[in-house]
């Protein structure tokens, strides 16, 4: 027995930022990232508004940190919202979704909900019942459905000045979303649906979103895809690619979805199993690949080949779009990495998202593909 849930309305398409302007609400507090601080996206929101009287929290940081989040449930308090609208990255989103709740736990629910306003097409928090906090300098995972917004508002002009290493990195972690959640062990038919079409979407528009980030187009594709497969694994789990990129980037302060985008490909071929020992004998994980691949229009003379292809093909990406293929090529020294490989995969193996990976992994098989990716 499965459960599928979705508690976020969602807004999408060019000119959709308009809905604000339906809020109603008469205190608003704002939590931004600090570059969207003078844009002209804040402005426009702002007019939307209306009259509200408006508190703007702007002191966001990468990776928010329980300090941070502190920080902001003081402005909650002081100014006791009847909405909070959070605006930008992960980052943002996730320091809103922990405030919301806590403003919810302390009796004062904002009467006009949340709005999620993402400024990148990756993370997804605009509707899922997750967020990550850095703690104790280890990324910890948050899940309660208390935390899910109210509204979500998918304009592609809000990404339109995304630089593209940016549009890069958030757009292999959707891409890490919609495989992750295809092959969990909590995958339900309605999750996969929004597992391929997230995956379609986003392998089909990625690379132009990042080479011609004012192609409205492809910005507002790759804003569909990032919230469909956050979509899915809100409802399935994601698997070892996300534990092993929140142990690394705890350590090493590196972009999440540029560590996706190095360790998917070794994870996938961990998964999929013993793939190369003939067609009837390919693992469901590897079948899974397979589909995947056929949707996008690769072909092979087998499923096997098949699902090999999907991760030639995620490399292929990965490279088109300037990321590199090692965390020794993203800056983490080679020495230091190779001391701190056993504990940050004994991190990993207590992390959130491993008991739904598809295979479960050792220790010793964590530290193996830490050693592939280094």
């Amino acid at each position: 027995m499965t459960r599928f849930r979705l508690a976020t309305t969602i807004h999408q398409g060019e000119n959709s930022l308009s809905h604000l302007s339906e809020l109603g609400a008469r205190r608003v507090l704002l939590i931004i990232d600090p570059f969207l601080a003078e844009s002209d996206v804040l402005r426009k929101i702002l007019g939307l508004l209306g009259n509200a009287h408006m508190v703007i929290f702007d002191s966001v940081q990468p990776d928010p940190s329980v300090a941070q989040i502190s920080d902001a449930m003081d402005a909650c308090i002081q100014l006791n919202p009847d909405a909070i609208v959070g605006i930008g990255g992960g980052s943002a989103l996730d320091t809103a979704k922990a405030v919301y709740k806590f403003a919810r736990e302390q009796g004062h629910p904002p009467s006009q909900g949340f709005v999620a306003i993402p400024s990148t097409s990756g993370s997804g928090s605009e509707v899922t019942s997750f967020a990550v906090v850095t703690s104790g300098g280890r990324k910890e995972v948050l899940v309660s459905d208390d935390m899910s917004p109210t509204m979500a508002i998918l304009d592609p002009e809000v990404t339109a000045t995304l630089p593209p290493s940016i549009t890069a990195d958030t757009g292999m972690d959707a891409i890490t979303h919609a495989l992750e959640a295809y092959v969990s062990t909590g995958a339900s038919d309605f999750s996969d649906a929004f597992a391929e079409k997230a995956a379609q979407l986003a392998f089909q528009n990625l690379e132009t979103a990042t080479k011609n980030g004012h192609d409205l187009w492809a910005r507002e594709k790759m804003h569909n895809a990032a919230t469909m497969a956050a979509i899915a694994f809100d409802n399935s789990g994601l698997g070892i690619t996300h534990s092993l990129a929140h142990a690394v980037g705890a350590r090493f302060p590196l972009p999440h979805g540029r560590l996706n985008a190095v360790l998917l490909p070794a994870v996938m071929e961990f998964n999929a199993g013993q793939v190369s020992y003939g067609e009837e004998g390919i693992s469901r994980v590897a079948q899974r690949y397979a589909h995947i691949a056929h949707l996008l229009g690769l072909e092979a003379a087998t499923r096997r080949n098949l699902a090999l292809s999907l991760c030639a093909e995620v490399r292929r990406l990965r490279g088109a779009i300037g990321i590199p293929d090692s965390l020794t090529k993203m800056g983490v020294p080679a020495d230091e990495l190779r001391d701190f490989i056993p504990a940050l995969a004994e991190v990993a193996m207590c992390d959130t998202c491993t008991p739904s990976n598809p295979r479960r992994p050792t220790v010793e098989e964590l530290c193996t593909l830490l050693h592939q990716v280094s």
